[in-house]
């Protein structure tokens, strides 16, 4: 029962107050075999050592991981600056492999050695990818199957599936997590978007196999925020709830029924190109184009990645600022 198989608004209100019947007997049975449950965890904190899974948020423009302690989860120091947030970037322009915040820094000198936005690619078939005019690298097509070619150590051309790149940020992050836990760790809980299909929750498990995960459980974006949203509230039993997860790359909306301390996922619908980087790209193009008309200023392409820069901490800032202009 997805958001595009109803007829109108009103059909959407009933299925969210649970009176929408539907006349197709097939459709109904189709659809209850699609509901997924979820029981919602009740105690987050366990002194259990044998716990060793990491959870692992897999962002387009960030990500981060947590891992069982002694006391409670724990989220790790992913970046050498102990910044939890890992912005979800590589870079090839070295013998050794760049990930995270130094790859922005560098973006405007080494861009054409940076690949970013790999959760927007990956999975996909290169006929259903939406290119972005601020993406570094090149995207080619391949009967349908997308490559991507970037420069790498000595100037040398790299051809590499999404699934290659991806796999990068997960060992990095498999790095971090082992020396943080002081242990090898060989089982992970990746998030995926909801919207993501078959074809891009395989492709994402098999970036996390070929990075050394050897175990990979997904859960769905707005699961896992459900789940945080109620750690420190009470759950409503028989409830229907109406969730809206915009992220960094996507959106999800989802509607849970809640019962029997179960989260069950009865409708979901999302946008795989919405997010904030799609705020971003608005900023962008607005003040080039300022800076165009009323400066006569054209900026190189080392510009634009400073501007891009820029416009993120700005977006950043409102984010989180109390006051308004």
């Amino acid at each position: 029962m997805f958001l595009e198989n109803f007829k109108d608004i009103d059909e959407f209100i009933d299925a969210f107050y649970g009176t929408f019947n539907s006349k197709n007997e097939e459709e109904d049975q189709r659809s209850l075999e699609e509901i997924q449950r979820y029981t919602i965890p009740k105690q987050i904190s366990t002194n259990n050592k044998e716990i060793n899974v990491v959870g692992i948020d897999l962002g387009t423009t960030r990500c981060c991981a947590a891992v069982n302690r002694k006391n409670g989860i724990q989220t790790v120091a992913l970046e050498n600056t102990g910044e939890r947030l890992l912005p979800s970037y590589v870079a090839f322009d070295e013998k050794h492999i760049k990930c995270g915040q130094i790859v922005v820094y560098r973006l405007r000198n080494y861009s054409e050695a940076s690949v970013f936005d790999i959760k927007r690619i990956i999975g996909r078939r290169f006929e259903n990818l939406k290119v972005d005019e601020s993406w570094t690298f090149e995207v080619c097509n391949d009967d349908g199957k997308i490559f991507i070619k970037t420069e790498g150590f000595n100037g040398d051309i790299l051809k590499m599936t999404p699934e290659d790149i991806s796999a990068e940020l997960l060992k990095y992050i498999k790095h971090k997590t082992e020396e943080f836990q002081g242990q090898k760790l060989f089982e992970a809980v990746i998030t995926v978007p909801a919207a993501f299909d078959e074809a891009q929750r395989k492709a994402t498990i098999e970036a996390a196999n070929l990075a050394g995960w050897e175990t990979v459980q997904l859960l769905p974006e707005p699961v896992a925020a459900a789940f945080a949203y109620f750690i420190d509230r009470p759950i409503p039993e028989n409830s229907t709830l109406l969730l809206f997860d915009l992220g960094g790359g996507t959106l999800d909306v989802c509607i849970f029924k809640i019962s029997n301390g179960e989260l069950n996922i009865i409708s979901r619908s999302g946008d795989p190109n919405l997010g904030g980087r799609d705020f971003d790209s608005i900023l962008i193009n607005y003040f080039k184009e300022k800076l165009k008309n009323n400066y006569e200023i054209i900026l190189s392409k080392s510009k634009q990645f400073k501007l891009m820069q820029i416009c993120q901490e700005a977006k950043e800032t409102l984010t989180v600022t109390n006051e308004y202009l």
